[in-house]
């Protein structure tokens, strides 16, 4: 299994000068070693009784207990073992590595169970020991399992170019419709028209066609391709006419869907190939529209 922990440290409270130490220890030595005071922002507001359950009973290799007459006798280090006893009954191998710093009975820990006897031990003397033991058990594995490569470092994300595609479209439609109705006391309004699959908008003001807008999906690069015509005034355009294309695609560096956009004069941009979030997209094009409304001709 790929465990979150390579180990887990159970201890009472009046231990922690001895447990801290072994905890920095390893985990200067790279070891992903469960230890409270290194999760401190993790715990914070979570349902304790609930997860430390889920780290001693699942989410570590080893389980190491340090046991003594305080160990016995805390509500939380009993909830953290019976956690860890649930975990041993179903393994294999060992998990509950015991160390004690005296000989009290601890309740389901067997006297016949090996264990490190912490008053002839160093703090660092006794992290070397789960070392050697987490050593041991990486020199178990296969042949498969002990192959490592370098993985390299990527973000799954959700994305359907042909919904993201449709999601543009509607969206721009939607932002200049609202920004349109907010200029009605100016004689502004917009018309949305459908033809031949194009989402066709018409800016009109003073019965005067502004700006005409047509976006669609499909034909110039592939099926979820986004194709633009945008002119000032009445379209006079082939139904294959085009001024603008591109694709929606995830920007590593904005971590955002943004439209990558080949410019010919939708913007202004010759020849431009440019990335544009949607917001930067729509005002871009609100620009355009804008220029059209301020024009006498």
């Amino acid at each position: 299994m790929n465990y979150e922990f390579d180990v887990a440290l159970s201890f009472a409270g009046e231990e922690r000068e001895y447990v801290e130490k072994v905890a920095e220890f390893l985990q200067s030595q790279g070891i992903r070693v469960f230890y409270d005071r290194f999760e401190d922002t993790t715990l914070w507001g979570k349902d304790l009784f609930v997860h430390l359950d889920e780290i001693y009973r699942k989410k570590a290799r080893y389980c190491v207990m340090f046991l003594s007459k305080d160990y016995a006798s805390k509500v939380w280090t009993k909830h953290e073992r019976e956690s860890a006893q649930a975990r041993a009954l179903d393994e294999k191998s060992e998990y509950i590595l015991p160390a004690r710093f005296d000989d009290t009975e601890i309740p389901g820990i067997r006297p016949t169970i090996g264990y490190i006897d912490l008053r002839k031990k160093s703090p660092e003397e006794f992290a070397s020991l789960i070392l050697r033991k987490l050593k041991e058990q990486i020199d178990k594995r296969t042949p498969e399992e002990k192959e490592t490569f370098r993985k390299p470092s990527m973000t799954k994300h959700s994305f359907n170019p042909y919904d993201e595609a449709q999601s543009l479209i509607d969206f721009i439609s939607n932002e200049i419709k609202k920004r349109c109705n907010q200029l009605s006391s100016q004689d502004v309004s917009i018309s949305k028209l459908n033809r031949g699959g194009r989402t066709c908008l018409r800016v009109v003001c003073n019965g005067e066609t502004k700006y005409s807008l047509d976006l669609w999906i499909g034909g110039m690069l592939d099926d979820s391709s986004l194709n633009f015509y945008g002119i000032i005034g009445e379209p006079t355009f082939s139904s294959n006419s085009v001024n603008a294309w591109g694709k929606v695609i995830w920007s590593q560096e904005k971590e955002e869907m943004v439209i990558e956009l080949h410019d010919l004069s939708l913007l202004g941009d010759l020849g431009i190939e440019r990335e544009y979030t949607r917001k930067e997209f729509l005002d871009a094009l609100w620009n355009k529209i804008c220029d059209a409304l301020e024009s006498k001709y």
